[in-house]
């Protein structure tokens, strides 16, 4: 298969740098015409950048860090929405998408929450204040997204105000479950409770007491820490340390805690077991540093960061010794592939984030595998508009398909098609061609109740909005001198409990109690366990039993 093939497309694109945003069309990421507009708010960049000069001004600005595995979310929303509209479902009525890139941050996020707030057919984005918001009619009548849990937090905050329908395909915080906060928000994957109680399951029965954990410190990191904080004390097992790294890397003691971090790992040689809740970049920041200082350890990779093809092709990254994590379950995604394939063909003007792509592929051109990942991940968007001009551009056929994470691929499609279905059944008797036919509200209640067929079975959302369809859990594997992301189990939710295709992956998962990871060893037969100054349960002395003692049974007596 041709690695590379040549597209010419022209780039035309403002020369002006100062901010990303000269006027509200400017600052929708991709969009589509439609009866029914659907939002999306993905963060395709990492950062949005921060001006040096003072007094700083209320302007929204450009954003650095493209994001390829975020980017293929949005794709598949638009696949997505153009397979339904391609399809019987809606019955003549077309689905149109504006995406937006929240750039991982709040205050942009919001900027695109209140567009969506924005009164429907108008010639000016105007947010009418109103006591009752029953009949009014948004721009768009349910959204997709966001992509961190700290932005689907404020963002629902806000939608919940017109009840505008929130699916998101990624943001997992347990406190999202909460209907009374968050009304409108729905997830097509499990809450945090069930992952944080499947990680302290494997922990519990891997034999390992004694582990630390390192989390992003944002709401989502923080929230994640507590939660599985309550799971951990409940399957005995003691956190010998806890560190949080800022939730921006503009955030100039970002390194240093990172240093700090690393240095507490060394130091606790009693510790082999590393929880990590963090972003994907954040996590290659980490494991970089880690690599430099000869760092093995096993790793428990949380959803966010588990199925990373820019983190498992790391130069190295067999050094840092097993990485287990959890995952979303994945289906069948060869119609996302096949679109994929066919992705050069498509006209850019309406899609500023694959002309982004397209640009960096001219700009990185020279660069091949990891370092091509690098390359388009540390490109600014201000520094694209200086550097690229009218070009050849490379399309690389095989590199977006080996950097699709599916579990977030497939739940990004879920969320489309619940929103599809809700649609479908407020569309039974009215006429959706007219923008006023139903209020998003109304929506939000059909999308409650709505079932999806999902590869053959059947699933809906629970009383708290989420779908608890349960894990893979994933080993890290080096095969022919290359890092492959490997099924070892299966987590059932609902039972607690891990299931085993064969005997082979049982061994595997069997495997990783070779490595100790305890405060304190098994005391032997005729010895007892004397609580020592620490404040963990899990340390403790070994002392002989006092004379007409004895323990029966081998370091379980206290």
């Amino acid at each position: 298969m041709a690695l590379f093939s040549l597209v010419l497309i022209p780039l035309v694109i403002s020369s002006d740098g100062a901010s990303a945003c000269q006027n509200t069309d400017d600052f929708v990421g991709a969009s589509s015409p439609g009866d029914i507009i659907i939002g999306g708010l993905f963060a395709v960049h990492s950062e949005m950048l921060h001006p040096e000069e003072h007094p700083i001004k209320p302007v929204i600005q450009n954003c650095a860090g493209f994001e390829i595995q975020i980017f293929l979310q949005t794709l598949a929303m638009i696949h997505a929405i153009e397979m339904i509209n391609n399809s019987t479902l809606l019955s003549g009525v077309t689905l149109g998408y504006e995406i937006y890139d929240t750039c991982a941050e709040v205050t942009k996020a919001m900027a695109s929450a209140l567009r969506f707030l924005s009164k429907s057919n108008t010639s000016k984005d105007i947010v009418e204040f109103k006591c009752n918001y029953s009949d009014y009619v948004p721009r768009i009548k349910a959204v997709t997204g966001a992509s961190y849990s700290e932005v689907s937090m404020a963002v629902s905050r806000l939608l919940a105000l017109q009840l505008i329908p929130q699916v998101s395909p990624a943001s997992s915080a347990e406190i999202l479950s909460d209907k009374i906060r968050f009304p409108s928000f729905l997830r097509t994957i499990p809450s945090d409770f069930h992952q944080t109680r499947a990680m302290a399951h494997l922990i519990c029965e891997s034999g390992w007491n004694w582990i630390g954990v390192i989390a992003t410190d944002d709401d989502n990191g923080r929230f994640a820490l507590e939660s599985f904080g309550v799971q951990a004390m409940a399957n005995s097992v003691c956190i010998a340390f806890k560190e949080m790294l800022p939730a921006y890397l503009s955030d100039n003691t970002f390194h240093a805690k990172v240093d700090r971090a690393i240095e507490r790992i060394v130091k606790e040689t009693r510790v082999n077991v590393i929880v990590v809740f963090m972003r994907q970049f954040h996590v290659l920041k980490l494991f970089k540093k880690a690599i430099e200082r000869n760092v093995k350890k096993i790793w428990i990779a949380s959803d966010n960061w588990s199925t990373a093809v820019k983190i498992s092709t790391m130069p190295n990254i067999r050094k840092l010794g097993t990485v287990v994590g959890f995952g979303f379950k994945n289906k069948d995604i060869s119609t996302f592939q096949d679109f994929l394939r066919n992705l050069h063909e498509r006209p850019t003007e309406n899609n500023k984030f694959l002309l982004e792509y397209i640009m960096l592929l001219s700009v990185c051109a020279h660069l091949d595998n990891y370092d091509f990942q690098t390359c388009i991940s540390s490109q600014s968007q201000y520094d694209l508009m200086q550097n690229v001009e009218n070009k050849h551009q490379i399309w690389r056929d095989d590199f977006l398909n080996a950097n699709v994470e599916p579990g977030f691929i497939h739940s990004t499609i879920l969320a489309v098609y619940a929103i599809a279905h809700a649609i479908k059944g407020q569309c039974k008797d009215r006429n959706c061609k007219d923008p006023s036919a139903f209020a998003p509200w109304e929506l939000l209640e059909e999308l409650k109740k709505v079932t999806i067929d999902d590869d053959d079975k059947e699933i809906k959302f629970d009383s708290k909005g989420d779908l608890s369809s349960g894990y893979d859990v994933l080993l890290w594997k080096e095969v022919d001198g290359r890092m492959e992301i490997t099924t070892m189990a299966e987590y059932d939710p609902q039972n607690g409990y891990f299931i085993f295709e064969d005997e082979e992956k049982k061994k595997e998962f069997l495997d990783l109690k070779k490595v100790p990871s305890t405060c304190s060893q098994h005391c032997r037969p005729g010895q007892m366990k004397k609580v020592t100054e620490s404040p963990h349960t899990c340390c403790y002395e070994c002392v002989y039993c006092p004379e007409n003692h004895y323990s029966n049974r081998t370091g379980k007596e206290l």
